[in-house]
């Protein structure tokens, strides 16, 4: 009996949370958004037992034996789980995640970037399921993705994980060269990619994916025989084929070749018809990814926009890293941040014209209904893990698409793409109960996207608020990133409404919320460069000590200061100046 009672108490206990799981759950009078049609159907009921839909009824239902648990809907919204289908949990999102693009490792090594990475992948599962996120695709990486889906998904509360292994490519940026667990292979020929496949092929990879980069000195025609032989093999062993090619030329060979899906936009030009009716004919689906490129941009001149979703839900330690390059002087940075310090309008112009690009063809490919999904391409510098979704679908309705249209995309679309659509993507018997629900309905306005109340992954209730359970040092870091981006709400939203805040040892100056938010909001107001670089850290238990470096206008002072979070907030700060 007792072993018994244990077990059922490990059911209950997972990964740190508590779950309110039973063999079945029970949603009374929810309005139901059909994903497939647009159409909202009021007072609907809906059955799970175990980790799948059973039955969904406009009347009440009734079930003999166990007691479900019941989740009242009324004035709520239920919609499938969405899906990211670009991301690559080998790299973090840092400014340290992609030394090729920018080498930093004198500050922060590649080999403790890698292992970084691998450390936060649990924390970054429940980031994606805080946002509604409950299946994610990795297009690529090293090995140990497959490690990651087989077994730290498992072992850990996370969505549906689904990966494939190295990328195939032409090129190989020099950075990876040398690596143990390579991410993207160099291959140029048929017999090294039949080599990369078979082995690949073992750990039983979801797809395939090819980096198809092509330039003047590689054109796209030289290396085609080669994309098309992996093509071959992807099929012949029914697998989805994703080719990265962001040129409508290098797009137009990948689709020849047999790609299913398309994981960028076309950004050099106009797509013509001859593209739109390749897509028609082969059925392949076309993901925009639209704010990855912006967003190295950002990072290089330590500009991140702070989007309220970065500050507020983006891993802390990652987010820091994309405001760094403050740190260094011009002598201290690589030239091609020197030159972009110097001229920042070239590189700007350069995106405007790129996303202008950009838009013009996912509105032309959206009103030939070509299937579109949503996707990040999250981890590249930048484009942080779960928290860049909601930014990729306000990129995308800059495209003038319908709201229904990016719902569609980030839901049924998107599973139909990678062949998933009968398991996963709408609300429907038979398939995962991983579901969604919201205070408001966002076919109206997408932001309200934003008020999750619960997500149902597998059938297990959890509740949106409890989810992301930070440390004390994840807390205090997003409570100086929030500083830095002088943005008072989500300033205020790290400490606890009796914070007390003193002067060593014990001279009370700030005591509650309401005369902080008057103090730090007027100061935030004032100082539009205002930035504090930690220069030390340590961290015991509930307490982090920090000694911060702050530039106010062009004066800088240093100052220690003690955080005390209790529950979850910032409850107590000493400072000794």
């Amino acid at each position: 009996m007792h072993t018994r009672k244990t077990f059922i108490l490990l059911c209950f206990l997972f990964t740190g949370h508590i779950l309110m799981f039973s063999q079945s759950v029970l949603i009374e009078n929810i309005n139901l958004i059909n994903v497939e049609t647009g159409k909202v159907q009021t007072n609907q009921y809906i059955l799970i037992e175990g980790d799948k839909i059973s039955k969904i009824s406009s009347g009440k239902i009734k079930k003999d034996g166990v007691t479900p648990s019941i989740i009242d809907g009324t004035n709520k919204f239920l919609m499938p789980g969405m899906i990211d289908t670009h991301i690559h949990f080998f790299q973090t999102g840092s400014l340290y995640t992609r030394p090729d693009a920018i080498d930093m490792t004198k500050v922060f090594s590649y080999e403790d970037e890698i292992q970084f990475a691998k450390d936060i992948i649990p924390d970054n599962f429940k980031r994606y399921l805080r946002l509604g996120i409950t299946s994610v695709m990795d297009v690529g990486g090293p090995f140990y993705n497959f490690k990651v889906r087989d077994s730290i998904a498992k072992n850990n509360l996370s969505p549906n994980v689904y990966v494939t292994g190295p990328l195939f490519s032409p090129y190989q940026p020099k950075a990876f060269s040398k690596l143990e667990d390579i991410p993207i292979e160099k291959i140029t020929s048929k017999e090294e990619a039949t080599e990369l496949f078979n082995k690949m092929l073992a750990y039983k990879p979801d797809f395939i994916k090819i980096w198809y980069i092509a330039n003047k000195d590689m054109p796209a025609e030289q290396t085609y025989p080669v994309v098309e032989h992996i093509s071959q093999l992807t099929h012949k062993n029914n697998l989805k084929l994703t080719v990265h090619a962001t040129d409508l030329k290098t797009a137009k060979l990948a689709v020849k070749a047999g790609a299913d899906i398309l994981v960028h936009s076309v950004r050099d030009q106009l797509v013509d018809k001859e593209f739109i009716n390749m897509l028609e004919d082969n059925n392949v689906t076309y993901i925009p990814t639209l704010i990855v490129s912006r967003n190295y941009g950002k990072a290089f001149l330590a500009n991140p926009g702070n989007h309220p979703q970065d500050l507020a839900f983006a891993h802390p330690t990652v987010y820091r890293t994309l405001t760094d390059l403050n740190r260094f002087s011009d002598e201290e940075v690589p030239k091609r941040i020197r030159d972009l310090r110097k001229d920042s309008q070239r590189l700007e112009e350069r995106y405007q014209k790129g996303d202008s690009v950009m838009l013009l063809n996912l509105e032309k490919l959206t009103k030939e209904g070509i299937n579109i999904a949503t996707g990040t391409d999250a981890g590249n510098i930048g484009t942080v893990h779960a928290s860049s979704y909601i930014q990729e679908i306000e990129a995308m309705k800059k495209a003038n698409i319908s709201n229904f249209d990016i719902i569609k995309a980030s839901t049924i679309n998107a599973a139909k793409g990678f062949g998933l659509d009968a398991k996963i993507g709408s609300v429907a018997e038979g398939k995962m109960a991983d579901l969604v629900i919201l205070n408001s309905n966002p076919i109206e306005d997408l932001q309200h996207l934003n008020t999750i109340s619960e997500v149902i992954k597998s059938g297990k209730i959890l509740g949106a608020k409890d989810l992301i359970k930070e440390t004390p040092e994840q807390i205090v870091q997003r409570q100086v990133n929030a500083y830095n981006a002088r943005n008072i709400d989500a300033f205020m939203d790290t400490y606890a409404d009796n914070i007390k805040i003193y002067n060593f040892p014990d001279e009370l100056s700030m005591d509650g919320k309401e005369q902080m938010r008057k103090r730090f909001e007027s100061m935030f107001q004032r100082v539009p460069n205002l930035y504090c670089e930690i220069k030390n850290r340590i961290v015991l238990g509930n307490k982090v000590v920090d000694r911060e470096h702050v530039r106010f206008n062009s004066r800088y002072s240093d100052v220690i200061a003690i955080y005390e979070v209790t529950d979850g907030k910032i409850s107590k700060v000493t400072f000794i100046r």
